[in-house]
């Protein structure tokens, strides 16, 4: 049976396309210190393979809306998903740290798929003025798996082993493939209308040099590099460091991947109440505010779980007022284009997210008696540039569509 665009069911769809990449993130976090161990690799080393994920996720974007808006949605999609799966199961046979690194990065190039189509075929589906509204309570269904995968990841590692995190995600991108493969239809009702490179390099330069695109882009961008310099640093801070299990973890991290949620909720009420450019300029001082907070627990020599997940709440609630905004604000523009505007976002997204771990990675001290200081300081010109960056929207005003 075809999904018929605006349906329920096509709406699901959705909803998992832009919910594997976070699910494969956040399923892992709570085995990184148990790769570590069954590996025979230092801490810093896990890390990276969170990174090599991103890094390849971030390059996925470059192409799959590109040769989504030349030769359509599902075609593309298709492929990614069996690059993706494929790529998965692999990882769970890694026999080195250094395979699963090289794995990751191919994993990753597969993730992107569902981020970079899911946004196009959600533009191929909605108006401009309705995609606020359905980016946000998108967005807030994606927000069930990757808040319910840190718990399942810490029972899975626990019970199994953290192979079978990769097995799990590896089943879910699966059922995508075959869900895709059977009620699919094509939607891009713009393919071939760009046929030629020149003409693609024309509409991202045009993309990039408008004001609106690179508010939205860079404020999301920013926001994602906090986010993913704390995803890669507290599973080591309350596992190592404090003696919670990978289970505990689990339960823990769903606290602060509810910070998000609650924000993307707040979004949801909002709309149609308060400009989105409003939100996101307001969102940006939530980030500062919390790692003002964790810093300053830091330097009291406070050093417990709350004291870290307290202020990764609230400024994953900033994040959520921030993603379906910046994310409808960007891709919305270009309908025409709209596979290529969602690999713009998504490039910034996870290449500053990316940039995020390597920050926190450097600067996080582990056998320092102020442990999460300097990822504090670290990350906080980010959130000074978040706020900044929103600055650049300026209500009203919007670029000719391409």
């Amino acid at each position: 049976m075809t999904l018929v665009p605006r349906s329920a069911a096509y709406i699901a769809l959705l909803v998992a396309l832009g919910s594997f990449g976070p699910l494969t993130m956040s399923i892992y976090t709570p085995v990184m210190p148990s790769v570590a161990a069954d590996l025979g690799a230092s801490a810093d080393s896990v890390k990276l393979t969170l990174t090599t994920y991103m890094v390849g996720f971030a390059a996925g974007q470059l192409f799959y809306g590109p040769l989504s808006d030349r030769w359509g949605r599902r075609p593309v999609l298709l492929g990614g998903l069996i690059f993706f799966t494929t790529a998965t199961f692999a990882c769970s046979f890694a026999p080195s740290i250094g395979g699963l690194t090289g794995l990751r990065i191919v994993q990753g190039l597969g993730a992107a798929s569902g981020s970079v189509i899911g946004r196009a075929l959600t533009r191929d589906a909605y108006t401009f003025q309705e995609m606020p509204l359905v980016m946000s309570w998108i967005s807030l269904g994606q927000n069930i798996a990757p808040s319910l995968a840190p718990t399942l990841g810490g029972f899975l590692g626990e019970a199994i082993g953290w192979r079978a995190t990769f097995w799990f995600v590896g089943a879910f991108g699966l059922l995508l493939l075959v869900v895709t493969a059977i009620g699919l239809g094509e939607t891009n009702k713009h393919r071939g209308s760009r046929l030629d490179f020149a003409g693609l390099l024309k509409g991202s330069g045009e993309m990039l040099r408008e004001r609106q695109f690179i508010g939205n882009v860079l404020t999301l961008g920013f926001s994602f590099a906090i986010n993913f310099g704390m995803l890669v640093t507290v599973p080591f801070v309350l596992q190592d460091r404090l003696g919670f299990s990978p289970q505990q973890f689990g339960l823990i991290a769903l606290l602060s991947v509810g910070g998000f949620t609650a924000g993307t909720f707040v979004n949801n009420r909002l709309v149609g109440r308060v400009s989105p450019i409003a939100m996101m300029r307001a969102s940006g001082w939530f980030h500062v505010t919390a790692l003002i907070i964790m810093a300053a627990l830091s330097l009291c020599d406070i050093l417990t779980w709350w004291a870290i997940v307290g202020p990764h709440m609230l400024q994953s609630f900033g994040t959520g007022l921030i993603v379906a905004n910046a994310q409808a604000g960007a891709v919305g523009l270009y309908p025409r284009l709209a596979g290529t505007a969602s690999s713009l976002v998504g490039l910034t997204q996870m290449g500053m997210g990316a940039l995020g771990t390597v920050a926190a990675a450097a600067l996080t001290l582990p056998d320092s008696g102020h442990v999460v200081l300097p990822l504090a300081l670290g990350l906080m010109p980010f959130a000074i540039l978040a706020v900044l960056s929103a600055r650049l929207l300026r209500p009203g005003r919007l670029p000719p569509v391409t």
